[in-house]
This record gives structure tokens, C-alpha cells and sequence, in this order.
């Protein structure tokens, strides 16, 4: 009997590591178990996706927007790091034939798959948390790692976010987003 290969998620950096976030973004210690749990439960096979914000701006970062994010040099940043992920998950002879999904992070500028932070007129680091507004759309990263999926020919993922980067954010709250997007 052949076994059905196991569901592959790509897993945002920071579910599995919140040390890469910004200060004071984390909203746990270390990995966001409820997030994690249900995938194990579900039987995915994880792989930890980079985080381009911290490979490249570094752990001391403060918060932007997709409007400071979206440069030509940040965009390259982003399409190195998908080639990347893509490469391994081309390189793996099931993901043609499993469904495999992506979890990012709502309220991202990077890793938003529904709703990003918006200030167009930031200019430096922010003052106030007040400053910007969510509003939907796609973050870089996820922009150019569905590019780099689509200019392979590979079928494309289902995408989630989770809404760490939206205010009233808890571990509970990204496990129910999750499974939710996981039902769609």
C-alpha cells in the first residue's frame, strides 16, 4: 500500500523562532505552539521559511511599512530567499503531488497574505504606533514568493495569514486564523 505524502506548510520564520521579530513583536516565548501544534496534528511537514526582514536589516530593526519595504534592493533580497525556498520544495519529488500551503503573517509589510501595514509617508523610524493602517494587500516577501512559484510552473499553494502583526494578536487567535484558512 502507498503511503499519501504528507502536506507540506511553509512556515513563516517567526511562528517558529519569535526571536526574529521585531522588538517587542513577539507575542510568545520561542515558537507559537498553538500555530505549530495544529499543523503537527494535521500531519504537515514543515519547513521553516526565512524571514527576509531579519536577513536583511538584522535583529535591531524597528517596524515599516510595505511602502519603506517595497525597494528595488529589498525586492532582490526577497526573490534570492524564494528562489531558495523554492528550489527545496522543487527538489522534493511529492510537493507535485501534495497540497502544500504557506503561512504567513497578516499585518506584515513583508509576510502579509491578506492585510499589510500601510504609512506611505513614514519617513524613518516611526514615532507613533498610530502611524500607519492595515489595509489589504500582499507583503513583498509573499509578492515575490508567489512570482518565483508561478515562474517555475509550480502549482501554486494555498496562502494563509495568520494576524501576529495585528493588534489584539494572540497564540489562540493565529491557531483559529489557521484553521480557518486551513477549512477554506
Amino acid at each position: 500500500m502507498e503511503r499519501q505524502p504528507m502536506p507540506i506548510a511553509l512556515v513563516s520564520h517567526c511562528l517558529l523562532n519569535q526571536n526574529a521579530k521585531v522588538s517587542d513583536g513577539a507575542i510568545c516565548p520561542g515558537v507559537v505552539s498553538p500555530v505549530i501544534d495544529l499543523l503537527r496534528r494535521r500531519n504537515h511537514r514543515m519547513v521553516q521559511m526565512p524571514c527576509p526582514e531579519f536577513t536583511f536589516a538584522g535583529p535591531d530593526r524597528w517596524w515599516q511599512s510595505k511602502e519603506q519595504y517595497d525597494t528595488p534592493t529589498y525586492r532582490e533580497h526577497c526573490r534570492e530567499l524564494a528562489r531558495a525556498v523554492v528550489d527545496e520544495l522543487a527538489a522534493d519529488p511529492s510537493a507535485a503531488d501534495t497540497e502544500v500551503v504557506v503561512i504567513g503573517i497578516d499585518g506584515s509589510p513583508s509576510s502579509g497574505v491578506d492585510l499589510i501595514t500601510s504609512a506611505p509617508d513614514w519617513r524613518g523610524e516611526p514615532g507613533r504606533s498610530d502611524a500607519w493602517t492595515v489595509v489589504p494587500g500582499r507583503g513583498v516577501w509573499i509578492e515575490e514568493l508567489e512570482a518565483e512559484i508561478r515562474s517555475r510552473g509550480l502549482r501554486p499553494p494555498c496562502l494563509i495569514g495568520v494576524g501576529m502583526d495585528l493588534p489584539g494578536a494572540t497564540p489562540d487567535s493565529l491557531r483559529r486564523d489557521l484553521e480557518s484558512g486551513l477549512a477554506g
